[in-house]
C-alpha cells in the first residue's frame, strides 16, 4: 500500500493512468463491446462464402424465372472475378433446384462452360478447388485483419502515452533527476533538516494528516507579562488538552525584562504529567550552572533559526518550529537574550 502510495505520489503517474485508463474504456469497453461498429449496405463481394452462395442462387432463380440480362449483369458484377469459382461451387441442393439443368444452362450462357456432363464434372471439381481456396483465403485475411487491428490499437495506446509522458517531461512535471527531500533528524530534543528519519512512527503519522491545530506566538523585548496559552480541541469540539509558551528566566536588572529562557509547555487531559521544555539563548546555554538549573523546570534547547522540536504526552504529539529569532544587542554579554522570538506550533493526535 505504501509502494503505491509514492507510486501515485508522482505529478506524471496519474495523468498517465488515466490516459490508459480512458483509452479502454473508449475503445475496448464502448467501442467493442457496448457499442460495437455495425456495417451497413455492404457490398455483397463482402459478405461471408456461405452468403454469397445464397446471393447467386436468388440471382440465377430470378433470371430463370425473369431472363432479364442487365439485372443479371449486374447482380453478377459486384462479386468481380470470383464470381465464376462461386457459382460453379453450387449445387441443386443448396440452392433447392428441381435439377442440376438450371444450373448448368445457367453456367452455359454466362460462362461459356461445356454441356457435356463429364466436362462439368471436372470443372465442377477444379472450380471447387479454386472456392476453397477463396474460403480459406477469406478466413486468413479475416484473422489477420483482427489481428492487426488489435496490435494497431495497442501500438496507439502507447503511442499516446508516450507522448503525454513526452509533453509532461519537456513542460517539467517530471523530473527524471530529482534528488529525494532531505529529512528530518532528531538531534538532542530538536529536529534539524538531514538526509536521514528516525523519527518516531507516530511522528510520522501525524504529518500527513491535519493539524488538530497551529498556532503563532511572538515574544518581543519589552514584553514582560508574555504568557501565551492555547486550548487544543477535538474537530467536535472536545476539550483536548492546553499548550503555551511564556518567559522562564531573565537575566541583568531594569527594564525592561531581558529575557534569555522561554519554555514551552503541554499539556494532555488524559496524561498525569506536563511536557515542557526550555528555550536558552547561547550564552545561557554555554553556561552550564544557568544549564543545569532551567534543566529541573524541562529539557534545555539551545535555540537557533529554522530549529524544530517535537513532545509527545499520551495522546498529543507537538511540534513546534523556530519561524524567526533576534538577540538583542545592548550592554549585556553577546546573544545572552532575545529581541524577539516567534515560534509556529502544531498539534496532531498522537494515535
Amino acid at each position: 500500500m505504501n509502494t503505491l502510495r509514492k507510486i501515485f505520489s508522482k505529478s506524471y503517474v496519474v495523468p498517465l493512468v488515466a490516459l490508459v485508463v480512458g483509452l479502454i474504456l473508449g475503445l475496448v469497453v464502448l467501442g467493442w463491446w457496448l457499442w460495437p461498429v455495425e456495417w451497413v449496405d455492404a457490398s455483397p463481394s463482402q459478405l461471408q462464402n456461405e452468403y454469397k452462395r445464397d446471393y447467386l442462387c436468388m440471382t440465377i432463380d430470378s433470371y430463370v424465372r425473369n431472363h432479364d440480362e442487365d439485372l443479371v449483369n449486374k447482380r453478377l458484377s459486384v462479386l468481380g472475378d470470383d464470381a465464376e469459382a462461386y457459382v460453379n461451387m453450387l449445387t441443386p441442393e443448396l440452392c433447392k433446384f428441381t435439377s442440376s439443368e438450371e444450373l448448368d444452362n445457367f453456367k452455359a450462357l454466362k460462362f461459356t462452360a461445356s454441356t457435356t456432363t463429364s466436362s462439368t464434372n471436372a470443372d465442377n471439381t477444379n472450380l471447387a478447388e479454386q472456392a476453397q481456396a477463396l474460403d480459406n483465403e477469406q478466413q486468413d485475411g479475416t484473422q489477420k485483419s483482427s489481428f492487426l487491428g488489435i496490435l494497431l490499437t495497442i501500438l496507439g495506446i502507447v503511442g499516446v502515452a508516450g507522448a503525454a509522458f513526452y509533453i509532461l517531461l519537456k513542460r517539467g512535471k517530471i523530473n527524471l533527476n530529482k534528488q529525494p527531500k532531505p529529512k528530518r533528524v532528531a538531534h538532542k530534543g530538536f529536529v534539524t533538516e538531514e538526509d536521514e528519519l528516525p523519527l518516531t512512527e507516530n511522528e510520522g503519522a501525524s504529518n500527513k494528516e491535519p493539524a488538530l491545530a497551529q498556532f503563532m506566538t511572538t515574544y518581543r523585548l519589552g514584553d514582560d507579562l508574555y504568557d501565551d496559552s492555547f486550548s487544543i480541541d477535538s474537530p467536535s469540539g472536545e476539550f483536548l488538552g492546553e499548550c503555551g509558551v511564556g518567559i522562564t528566566e531573565t537575566i541583568g536588572v531594569g527594564d525592561p525584562k531581558k529575557v534569555n529562557a522561554l519554555e514551552v509547555w503541554l499539556f494532555d487531559k488524559n496524561d498525569i504529567q506536563t511536557v515542557t521544555k526550555v528555550l536558552m539563548s547561547a550564552h545561557s546555554f554555554n553556561d552550564a550552572a544557568t544549564r543545569q538549573r532551567l534543566a529541573a523546570k524541562g529539557e534545555t534547547l539551545l535555540v537557533e533559526p529554522g530549529q524544530h522540536f517535537v513532545m509527545e504526552t499520551a495522546t498529543l504529539q507537538l511540534e513546534a518550529r523556530v519561524v524567526d529569532m533576534v538577540y538583542a544587542r545592548d550592554a549585556m554579554p553577546e546573544n545572552s537574550h532575545f529581541s524577539r522570538l516567534t515560534l509556529e506550533i502544531s498539534v496532531w493526535n498522537k494515535y
